[in-house]
């Protein structure tokens, strides 16, 4: 009894440091400029707070927040530049008769899916340390091609998550966020931390 209830209170602890993380990149975030670093220091602690770090959740975010802060918003002003690139061309192609706009649909589509794809493999590597935007660009499209199925299921649970926090309006500033990030974390980095230790 005695360890089931140490089990509760460490999922209620758990759930408490990511309603606090979340609230954490929410205010980091509001700046826009910021909102990858955000994110990055996001995983980041969630990373490390599943990992048993020893250091309380808020600060490892804080801490990996300043750390990545400059370069972070670097390769963010890269991937907002690609993404309206990308925004503008469905955009655009309403305008165009519907042949070209058939034609375009798969386009666009692929375009999308290799974005997150390369997005998510993206921030691995920059949590794991790699920081230079063209090697980082290199890797994650390369990564992807090979392991296509982790971003997939990423964009698949995260995209579950937006709609539930549609009709939840609550859901967003208390603990969606970090329920992205989780996802994140977890197809992402959990088996890797397991086959290292296992």
């Amino acid at each position: 009894m005695v360890a089931s209830n140490n089990k509760l209170f460490e999922v209620l602890e758990y759930i408490v440091d990511l309603v606090l993380l979340n609230f954490l990149f929410i205010i980091c975030s509001l700046p826009l400029v910021t909102a990858y670093p955000a994110f990055v220091a996001l995983v980041g602690a969630i990373k490390y707070t599943s990992e048993d770090d020893p250091l309380p959740a808020w600060k490892m975010f804080f801490k990996l927040f300043i750390q990545y802060l400059i370069k972070g918003m670097k390769v963010w002003m890269t991937l907002l530049f690609i993404s309206v690139v990308i925004i503008g061309d469905i955009f655009a192609s309403f305008y165009l008769p519907n042949e070209l706009q058939n034609f375009l649909l798969p386009f666009n589509i692929i375009m999308i899916l290799l974005f997150f794809g390369i997005f998510s493999y993206l921030t691995k590597l920059f949590i794991l340390g790699e920081h230079r935007l063209k090697p980082l660009v290199f890797r994650s499209f390369v990564l992807f091609f090979r392991k296509p199925l982790k971003p997939l299921l990423i964009i698949i649970i995260n995209t579950m998550i937006v709609i539930l926090s549609i009709y939840l309006r609550f859901v967003p500033f208390l603990i969606s966020f970090s329920l992205l990030a989780f996802t994140y974390y977890f197809v992402m980095m959990a088996r890797d931390y397991e086959a290292e230790n296992s």
